[in-house]
């Protein structure tokens, strides 16, 4: 699950490295619902859908 950090923070479980705010992290479902839950990160929403074709495609 993709997330964009929001206030800078060493992260325990990746040997303290600090996350600083804007940088986008993938982390498990438990551990993003974690941090947003401590205001830490924000969870990005998938996008489902769109246009099928590729851009090169469409511009055809």
């Amino acid at each position: 699950m993709k997330v964009i950090v929001q206030h800078n923070f060493r992260d325990k479980e990746n040997d303290l490295v600090l996350r600083t705010a804007g940088e986008e992290l993938e982390v498990p479902r438990k551990r993003a619902e974690y941090l947003a839950n401590l205001q830490l990160v924000k969870i990005v929403k998938a996008q489902k859908g769109g246009d099928p074709k590729s851009p090169i495609e469409a511009e055809d």
